[in-house]
């Protein structure tokens, strides 16, 4: 198996089923595979998210693209665990999290945080070269459910002793940090034989905005997927065009815009023939402490829900 037995059990703590399992292989598989199979698997082509860590706002958004046939067929988990030994490989004894989910799949790749004060969206990136027995990046994502601070979320993205084996970009920021950072961080699979997976830290300080879709920006690394390179081209194009964002309004106009043809950023046609679709946008108000959820173009509409983000 691809994955490698050690994997699969070392995930046992989140799924005991090798169906599941393989299902958040979504890259790994079709990636290895790809020179056997002449047809190509339909994967969506990304997501867009916004920091915005303003003197007046502070906002972490998102926008969440995914095949046509997914529209309205997602969900939050809500869930408070509690076991009376901890459990993993991070000992976690309690987890209360709040995550944006597609049926069969783990929470934790989407837009998520935890009662720690945790706040974090995902893009997924993709390396054209990917690693055999490593962990799947959603495991990883899942296990960021349980962190309480930026130093165990860096311990959980490196997952030393065995690194990942495929990657993504993590935006997140803690809302109990005094010093109210914000990062983006790339995350790569592993080099030779390293054993944790490769990290680049972006700080996102106090006035400072940043952007990322679905292409490695900083990490120096053979990328795959070109049709997910040429919309992360587009949709940071689009990105730069604009002022940088001092509101919260500004950033739901950019994660609203429709220029930029195929490859725009909020992306509906208004017919169901379209492959892939933008099919939630998520707004966390780090000041606020709120999330909205928009399933229409955030320009337009008005959130679907505003939920209070409930911490320990």
């Amino acid at each position: 198996m691809i994955g490698g037995v050690n994997v699969f059990h070392g995930c046992y703590q989140y799924i005991r089923s090798t169906w599941l399992f393989l299902l958040h292989m979504d890259d790994i598989l079709p990636q290895s595979l790809k020179y056997l199979n002449s047809t190509p698997k339909k994967q969506a082509i990304g997501c867009s998210s916004i920091i915005l860590n303003g003197p007046k706002d502070r906002i972490l958004a998102h926008t969440e693209d995914a095949l046509t046939a997914t529209l309205n067929h997602y969900y939050f988990v809500v869930a408070h665990i509690i076991n009376d030994t901890p459990q993993g490989k991070y000992n976690v004894k309690e987890e209360r999290f709040m995550s944006l989910c597609y049926a069969g799949h783990l929470p934790g790749y989407t837009m998520s945080y935890n009662h720690h004060g945790l706040v974090f969206s995902i893009n997924t990136l993709s390396a054209e070269v990917l690693k055999s027995g490593k962990t799947p990046r959603h495991f990883i994502t899942r296990a960021l459910l349980g962190t309480e601070n930026f130093e165990q979320a860096l311990k959980v993205l490196k997952d030393e002793g065995v690194g990942a084996g495929d990657g993504c970009s993590i935006n997140l920021t803690y809302l109990n940090d005094s010093s109210e950072t914000c990062y983006n961080i790339e995350m790569a699979p592993t080099l030779g034989t390293e054993k944790e997976s490769r990290l680049d830290i972006k700080k996102i300080a106090l006035s400072d905005f940043n952007c990322h879709a679905n292409k490695y920006e900083r990490i120096k690394i053979e990328q795959a997927n070109q049709i997910m390179l040429d919309s992360s081209i587009s949709r940071m194009k689009t990105f730069m065009a604009y002022n940088p964002p001092k509101t919260k309004k500004d950033v739901i106009t950019m994660l609203g815009d429709t220029s930029g043809g195929t490859h725009c950023v909020f992306r509906e046609n208004l017919c169901m023939d379209e492959e892939v679709k933008t099919i939630a946008v998520g707004v966390f108000d780090l000041n606020e402490k709120t999330f909205a959820l928009y399933s229409d173009n955030p320009r337009h509409h008005e959130p679907h829900v505003t939920l209070p983000l409930i911490l320990k």
